[in-house]
């Protein structure tokens, strides 16, 4: 067992942008480095076209799970948790990986 360990009973309840999934992560476990490193550029490449690609078409990225807001004790503007992660539609999730 490992701190990102997949198991078949998680699996399938998981977002798919969950960092157990991380392919680079996976291959860092299984003592693959070279590959790891390489997968991890890859990763950060994707993320670096998608911003340009969202930059080009003046799309704002959205977190999927969280909205800005005010914290109801300390009243400053923060990140709050929406709550529908839980309702596992898994259709607005992002293809991170």
């Amino acid at each position: 067992m490992s701190l990102n360990e997949l198991t078949e009973d998680v699996a399938g309840k998981l977002a798919p942008t969950d960092s157990r999934y991380r392919p680079d992560i996976r291959l860092l476990e299984e003592g693959k480095i070279d590959a790891a490193s390489e997968e991890k550029n890859r990763l950060e490449e994707k993320q670096r076209t998608s911003r340009k690609e969202r930059k080009k078409k003046k799309d704002e990225w959205t977190p999927t799970w969280f909205k800005s807001g005010k914290d109801q004790h300390t009243g400053k503007e923060t990140w709050l948790f929406t709550g529908e992660y839980w309702d596992r539609n898994w259709q607005k999730s992002p293809d991170i990986f």
